[in-house]
């Protein structure tokens, strides 16, 4: 029997079957880590070796082939001088061959003399002096073969610069006395045998350092061959063993989670069922998921439920009614106040609480001055719970502690809920214990906030529904937006400028002499006309551009997100178009012109409505210089003796 519990719990080990998970993913990791500790210690190894063996490829092999090439460049190079010495009788072409040859040939002879020694080779361009390459070089001194090359190389260059300064010589020479060129060509040729000499000599030379790094490559590549090798050996037998540890892992953890997965496709396949439950069997992490899950769907169902009634409610009194009703019977919260800010004034108004207007808790100022009331001030949650104190507008800080929550409405504070909890026992209903709850109290006012951040698009449609029956913002004749409504809009216009930094045009537009053709038409043909300017002036605007009837025959245009030039485009156009529409009248076919001054907000000014002022002084201008005329403001402009 002994013998039997034993091996059963040797088996739950190796099968991880009672474990907890994090146990589990421990053993897991433990030996995976394990077998990268292998492989990584053959790889660095490996790399150790590999890199030795190239840090001596690139630091002495490759540059020291480099170099050898490079010298041979430079003597043909320098062979090609020597030929245009010869052809050529230009004094100044064979001068300059010479020097560029002599150039490369010294330069040759400080290369070989840097491979015999050791040290750095540059080289520069020789049309702009700019540095092209650098190389550092080591001592060939340590191998007598290489050194023998490079020791008869640099005599054999020097030979060359004794025959290039004779050629030289004689070239000049010849071309003062016009002799013929056989001593030249003998010389020619006496220097091209010692460079074929020279060329030959590096060659031998680059040919011995390339059987050197061939040797290196080879015993690279046999490095990394036996290291891959070992590598994929037991790299094969870690995937085995851990493959038999991920089936024992993958099946302690699936098979309890199969059952919360097969839940879950059943919510997600045709009508969603919110009010089912999860049961799995388990007793370790996985079954405090499946509590956790079962809470979140009671929560998701109960958020759900709560935004599709209060979406069908009749009024906004009723929303707040039904908040505070799930303030008590869902989350036992029997103190809760809620506030409604006002729009137009800024004012509270106390909507649904256990208190009369006189009883509240806080301070009566807050209903006439909202921005007295520290959490519509802040548009944070205020609590006294954390920061005792907190608010001085709350009267009861000695018996109750407080939490107010903002309503955010459309980015602005529209409400604030304020719940209340007595120091001497915990709030919520059906716990009594003799101290404050923390911890039980703090979940409360999470779900409460989670109703309150449901409830907020829907009392936002429904206070801008109220809103829009209250008052009408187009202009009956023009279908235009209204004054009132640039009153209503003006502080979000505002917000939003400032949030975005950018600005506005402010385009005020008036009508040339139209009292005129009212004097001499009449109203009617007056109204024909404005109704045809707004059309015009709305059609000039640009898509995302507000055009307000401000008054009579002026209107007012405001140009959003204006770059340098916009406002000044858009008033030009509105000018042009109006003065090219005929208005058709029982009285016959009207042309008007109109005027328009324009500012800019908050460039010209951090105050709306000053910008709005600006404007008109600017429309006021564009009169005076003859009407039909876009101005824009300038600070010029403005005077207080006018104005």
């Amino acid at each position: 029997m002994k013998v039997l519990t034993i091996f059963k719990r040797i088996y739950n080990f190796i099968t991880f079957t009672e474990i907890p998970i994090w146990q589990k993913l421990l053993i897991f990791a433990a030996a995976g880590i394990g077998w990268f500790i292998i492989i990584a210690a053959i790889g660095l190894i490996a790399m150790t070796s590999v890199n030795n063996s190239s840090r001596e490829l690139t630091e002495n092999i490759v540059p020291q082939i480099q170099t050898g090439q490079k010298v041979i460049i430079m003597i043909r190079g320098a062979n090609v001088s020597i030929s245009n010495i010869v052809i050529h009788d230009n004094v100044d072409v064979v001068n300059g061959n010479a020097q560029r040859a002599r150039s490369l040939i010294d330069k040759a002879a400080t290369a070989l003399t840097a491979l015999l020694e050791g040290g750095t080779i540059t080289d520069y361009s020789d049309l702009t002096g700019e540095l092209i390459d650098k190389v550092n070089v080591q001592s060939v001194r340590g191998d007598q073969v290489a050194s023998k090359y490079i020791q008869d190389a640099l005599k054999q260059s020097r030979h060359l610069r004794e025959i290039h300064n004779s050629l030289v010589s004689m070239k000049l020479a010849l071309l003062e006395s016009g002799q013929e060129k056989v001593a030249l060509m003998e010389k020619l040729g006496e220097y091209d045998a010692a460079a074929i000499k020279f060329v030959t000599i590096l060659g031998r030379f680059t040919s011995h350092i390339s059987t050197m790094q061939k040797t290196y490559t080879e015993k690279i590549q046999a490095v990394l061959y036996e290291s891959m090798s070992l590598v994929i050996i037991i790299g094969l037998i870690a995937v085995v063993l851990l493959t038999l540890f991920s089936i024992f892992l993958k099946t302690s953890i699936t098979r309890p989670l199969n059952a919360i997965t097969e839940q879950i496709k059943g919510l997600s396949e045709g009508e969603v069922d919110l009010t089912k439950q999860i049961t799995v069997g388990s007793k370790d992490e996985i079954a405090e998921l499946s509590s956790s899950f079962n809470n979140l769907i009671l929560t998701i169902n109960d958020m759900s439920n709560f935004k599709k009634v209060i979406e069908e409610d009749d009024s906004l009194e009723d929303v707040y009614n039904r908040l505070a009703k799930v303030f008590f019977e869902n989350l036992g919260l029997d103190d809760v106040t809620i506030y409604e800010v006002s729009t137009m004034n800024k004012s509270m108004d106390l909507i649904n609480s256990p208190y009369s207007r006189e009883d509240v808790s806080c301070n009566r100022e807050i209903l006439m001055d909202s921005n007295l009331c520290r959490a519509r001030k802040t548009g944070h949650t205020v609590s006294s719970i954390a920061y005792p104190e907190i608010c001085k507008q709350f009267l009861l800080a000695p018996e109750k502690y407080h939490t107010c929550v903002p309503i955010i409405v459309g980015g602005s504070i529209g409400g604030v809920v304020q719940m209340q909890f007595d120091k001497t026992r915990d709030s919520v209903r059906q716990i009594d214990i003799p101290l404050l709850n923390p911890s039980c109290i703090e979940r409360q006012i999470m779900r409460a906030e989670q109703y309150i951040k449901e409830s907020s698009a829907v009392i936002e449609a429904k206070r801008l529904t109220g809103a829009l029956k209250e008052s009408s913002v187009r202009d009956q004749m023009t279908g235009l937006y209204n004054r009132r409504f640039l009153e209503e809009y003006v502080e979000t216009l505002i917000a939003s400028v400032m949030r975005k930094g950018s600005r506005l045009g402010l385009l005020m537009c008036d009508l040339d002499y139209f009292k005129q053709v009212n004097d001499k038409f009449g109203h009617d043909v007056g109204d024909a006309v404005l109704k045809e300017t707004s059309s015009v002036i709305a059609k000039s605007a640009r898509a995302a551009d507000l055009v307000i009837r401000f008054g009579g025959e002026e209107f007012l245009v405001i140009v959003n997100d204006a770059k340098e030039g916009d406002a000044m485009e858009v008033a030009e156009r509105i000018r042009r178009k109006t003065e090219e529409t005929k208005v058709k009248t029982a009285s016959g076919i009207i042309q008007k012109t109109i005027s328009v001054g324009f500012s800019e907000f908050p460039t010209d000014t951090q105050n709306f409505w000053e910008a709005v002022k600006y404007a008109d002084i600017a429309l006021y201008k564009a009169k005076e210089g003859g009407r039909n005329k876009v101005m824009k403001f300038e600070k010029e402009m403005w005077t207080k003796d006018a104005y």
